[in-house]
């Protein structure tokens, strides 16, 4: 199967996501942070990296981008799992280069489904579905700023 890096600070929810992908067969690592998550990228490339977004000394968003900025990013698929589920995160997150994005709290098999998605899509397709999420969260971004709650 795959190598996938979790990247979680919650501790249960990084061991459930651990537990969860190797029961499905994918080889995991996991790092409690953005930076651990960096070094752990710069010894050896996963095929994809759950990431989440807000986590103390790096955030995901930084992660992200210092991946991009390495040449990381080139060959790892990357999927935000976050708490942070308005439109305008879904629109920064795709704008950043995620590859998919996963709400909290997230049903379990839903996650695997949409990790199972991503490992076999190509990155043609990726970037395909990435402009289109793209498009749909600006419009519903613009919504979201017509009618604030």
């Amino acid at each position: 199967m795959a190598r996938i890096l979790v990247v979680e600070d919650d501790p249960d929810i990084r061991r459930l996501l651990g537990k969860l992908l190797m029961f499905e067969g994918h080889e995991v690592e996991e790092a409690a942070d953005g930076e651990h998550a960096m070094a752990a990228l710069r010894k050896a490339l996963p095929d994809l990296v759950v990431l989440d977004i807000m986590m103390p000394r790096k955030d995901g968003m930084t992660v992200l981008k210092d991946m991009r900025t390495e040449g990381i990013r080139e060959g790892t698929k990357v999927m935000l799992l976050t708490a942070k589920n308005s439109e305008s995160d879904w629109l920064r997150g795709y704008k950043a280069g995620a590859d998919g994005y996963m709400p909290k709290p997230f049903d379990p098999e839903a996650l695997v489904m949409a990790i199972d998605e991503i490992l076999e899509m190509s990155p043609i397709d990726l970037e395909k579905r990435r402009e289109e999420e793209l498009e749909k969260a600006q419009l519903l971004t613009r919504l979201e700023n017509l009618f604030p709650e």
